[in-house]
């Protein structure tokens, strides 16, 4: 009875469906340019996220946080104006269609390697 409510012994289980398994670790074709709703829609964006509070409008966030530490619960009213100046930053970057491309060809450049060789790299935040 047993082993008609046992899992196969054959089933094997995947990131990625049968037929696009392929590249030298199995992880996918490393030459690929195509990319699926979630990484257009959620891993790039999150990567431009990320640039953008690290290096392209860090002056403004850093401003605004220390603006936050400084006066605490009160900040709600008295930062208003730089967060708003910081996110002003960000939509500029964030509807600029040439900051995409450069942010997607950097995802897909990082994607690549990390189908070569099975290494994932690690977007690690710098404090400066």
């Amino acid at each position: 009875m047993g082993l008609w409510l046992s899992k196969r012994e054959s089933l094997e289980f995947a990131v990625l469906p049968s037929s696009e398994i392929s590249g030298p670790l199995g992880l996918g074709d490393p030459d690929s340019t195509e990319l699926t709703k979630v990484e257009k829609d959620t891993m790039i964006p999150a990567l431009m996220m990320e640039e953008l509070r690290t290096k392209k409008c860090v002056e403004l966030w850093d401003t605004w946080n220390a603006c936050q530490q400084e006066y605490q619960w009160s900040a709600v009213l008295l930062c208003r104006n730089l967060f708003h100046e910081a996110l002003t930053c960000n939509k500029k970057f964030l509807k600029d269609p040439e900051y995409f491309e450069v942010m997607k060809q950097r995802y897909l450049k990082m994607r690549a390697d990390y189908r070569r060789t099975g290494v994932e790299q690690k977007i690690v935040r710098t404090e400066t």
